[in-house]
């Protein structure tokens, strides 16, 4: 059940330094087409819970963890966003890439790219959507307008760190309140929840940044990360064996189920507009999980990720 090299890997951390087993970047957001179909993919979906009814409900958004570039939010300003907050707990991001990665979702946008899908990169990219064309219905831009959010976007990069820039690179945010932050009208995380320790400080905070009737859109994924060769075997470890594996990893998860999240959502007060579960089959269905504190749900043992939207 369990993988030999995180093993292997978790017990030589604690003898070797840390730096050893770094890995370069989150293997995320250095692509410019991962960004552009994460975006599109969360933004077409809040139109169809009814969350939004037009891009321009959204003009400032604050990310979770945007890994190796700034690119979602970047694909978000093209869209209209003016105002981005990006939180991230590790630097990754630099002028270099945020400008490269600009460059090419200007080229995307005008060219009007269907929503990357398929292709061995986005085969497990979700949420998943009926239809992967572009969303010419919610974007009725000419090409003109992407050229113009292009140099808005291309200036506000260069002036990154700055007070005269609307983009805000935060590093680390978690552990102290980010009083500056309030009155935003979405947030949003990729694959990054799964990774925080304290969920209920975190959604807590978003709580406290978004305006009223602001909206969250977390795509999260419960899976093992390679710890197991189950995708749920990570729930079933006793906690001294995880306490190893996990030993000195870069990005420890947190082996909250579904359930979890959404009751630290709703206890920040949220209102829980949208699931859309991603349903695989239990590999231990006779067995009892193992992670302190939780008491699993029936849905939390087949829920191998999620996206969940909501109000404020």
């Amino acid at each position: 059940m369990i993988q030999v090299y995180p093993l292997i890997r978790g017990l030589a951390s604690y003898v070797f330094p840390k730096k050893i087993f770094k890995r370069p970047g989150s293997g995320g957001t250095f692509s410019s087409e991962y960004c552009y179909s994460v975006w599109l993919r969360h933004l077409v979906q809040l139109k169809a819970a009814g969350l939004i009814t037009s891009v321009h409900d959204i003009k400032s958004l604050a990310e979770i963890g945007p890994g190796d570039s700034l690119g979602i939010g970047l694909a978000a300003m093209f869209t209209g966003v003016d105002t981005y907050y990006a939180f991230d707990m590790i630097k990754h991001a630099n002028i270099e890439m945020n400008i490269a990665i600009n460059n090419q979702l200007l080229k995307l946008y005008q060219d009007q790219k269907e929503i990357p899908n398929g292709t061995h990169q986005f085969r497990n990219t979700n949420p998943v959507l009926s239809k992967y064309e572009f969303p010419v219905s919610l974007l009725n831009f000419d090409q003109s307008y992407y050229q113009q959010r292009h140099l808005y976007i291309q200036n506000n990069i260069e002036l990154v760190q700055s007070d005269n820039s609307n983009i805000s690179y935060v590093v680390p945010w978690m552990g102290e309140k980010q009083d500056h932050v309030k009155d935003i009208d979405m947030i949003i995380s990729q694959a990054v929840m799964e990774h925080v320790d304290d969920i209920e400080f975190a959604y807590g905070e978003m709580y406290r940044w978004l305006k009223k009737g602001g909206i969250i859109s977390h795509q999260i994924d419960f899976k093992a990360h390679e710890m197991t060769k189950e995708w749920d075997g990570h729930f079933y470890l006793k906690q001294g064996i995880w306490n190893v594996l996990a030993h000195g990893r870069k990005y420890p998860i947190n082996r909250l189920p579904i359930s979890a999240h959404i009751a630290a959502i709703q206890n920040a007060g949220f209102e829980i507009r949208n699931i859309i579960p991603v349903v695989n089959k239990s590999n231990f269905p006779d067995k009892f999980p193992q992670v302190k504190g939780i008491n699993f749900q029936k849905d939390d043992f087949v829920t191998s990720s999620a996206l969940i939207q909501a109000v404020k």
